[in-house]
C-alpha cells in the first residue's frame, strides 16, 4: 500500500504562477515531440534518400515553428549551435532538429538564420525527389528501367533466378536473369468410383430429399505445372542498370523506360 504525506508549501502566488506556465510549456514540448510527424504538403525530407546528414550553422537565434504555416510556435531556437536539417520546404523553410530555449525540437525554422548549405543543394534535391517519385511508381507496378539501381529493382521484381559477373580493363557488369512463370493445368482421367447425388421430389409417401449414388465410371484430377513463358535479363554496369533484354511473356511492359541515376545532393 502506498501512502502519501501532505506537507504545506509556502509559497507566493507569482512564484506558483510561474511554476504553472513552466509546467504547462513543458507538457506541450512533451505532446508535440511524441506525435507522429505529418509531412507537410511540398516539403521534400532528406530521410527519403539514402545519404549522410546535413548539419549547418546557426547564425543566430531564430524562431521554430511545428508547421511551415507557422501557427504552432515551437520555441527560439539558441544560438551559436549546430542543427541538423530534416527536410526542405517551401518559401525558405527547412525543418531542424536542434536546441531551443525550451529543449530539444525538431520544428521549421527560415533558411536565413542558417549557414548557406553546399552548393546546388536545393536544385539537387529537387531533382532526386522528382527521381525518386519515377522510381516508386515503377516499383509499384513491378516494373524497372534504366538508370535504376540493384535495390530498387530488388524491391521491384524481387531475387533474380540467376546472376552472373563480367568484368574487363573498363567497367565490371553485373547481369540478372527473371523468369516468369504461368501456372498451366494438367487434367489426368482415370477409371474409378464415381458418385452422383439424386434429388427426390416430395410426393404421398415421400418427405423428399436427396440420396446419393455411387458407381463405377472415369475420374478426372486437375494438377497445375509452372512452365516458363517469357525472360527478362537485367545487365547492370557499375551499379547501374544500363540495358533491358526482354522476350514474350516477360515482367515488365513493352516499353522500356528510363530514368536518371541516382543524384550525389550535395
Amino acid at each position: 500500500m502506498i501512502g502519501f504525506v501532505f506537507l504545506p508549501v509556502l509559497c507566493d502566488v507569482s512564484s506558483m504562477s510561474r511554476f504553472a506556465s513552466v509546467l504547462a510549456l513543458l507538457a506541450g514540448v512533451v505532446l508535440a515531440s511524441a506525435s507522429p510527424i505529418i509531412r507537410e504538403p511540398g516539403a521534400i525530407y532528406l530521410s527519403d534518400f539514402a545519404m549522410k546528414p546535413l548539419r549547418l550553422k546557426m547564425l543566430e537565434p531564430a524562431r521554430s515553428f511545428f508547421d511551415v504555416s507557422q501557427q504552432r510556435y515551437a520555441g527560439t531556437l539558441r544560438f551559436p549551435q549546430i542543427v541538423q536539417v530534416e527536410a526542405v520546404g517551401p518559401d525558405g523553410l527547412y525543418r531542424v532538429r536542434g536546441n531551443a530555449q525550451q529543449g530539444g525540437v525538431v520544428a521549421w525554422v527560415n533558411r536565413a538564420a542558417l549557414e548557406a548549405p553546399p552548393e546546388k543543394f536545393v536544385e539537387n534535391l529537387e531533382k532526386a525527389n522528382v527521381r525518386r517519385i519515377e522510381v516508386e511508381a515503377l516499383i509499384a507496378r513491378n516494373e524497372v528501367a534504366i538508370g535504376m539501381i540493384p535495390e530498387e529493382v530488388s524491391r521491384s521484381l524481387g531475387k533474380p533466378q540467376k546472376k552472373t559477373n563480367r568484368a574487363d580493363k573498363n567497367a565490371t557488369q553485373q547481369i540478372w536473369e527473371y523468369i516468369k512463370y504461368d501456372l498451366v493445368p494438367q487434367t489426368t482421367y482415370a477409371p474409378g468410383v464415381t458418385q452422383t447425388v439424386v434429388n427426390i421430389n416430395p410426393g404421398t409417401n415421400s418427405r423428399g430429399g436427396s440420396i446419393v449414388q455411387t458407381g463405377s465410371g472415369i475420374t478426372s484430377s486437375t494438377i497445375y505445372i509452372k512452365v516458363p513463358v517469357g525472360t527478362l535479363t537485367v545487365t547492370f554496369k557499375d551499379g547501374i542498370v544500363e540495358a533491358l533484354d526482354q522476350s514474350e511473356g516477360t515482367t515488365t511492359g513493352g516499353q522500356v523506360s528510363v530514368v536518371i541515376p541516382p543524384i550525389n545532393v550535395y
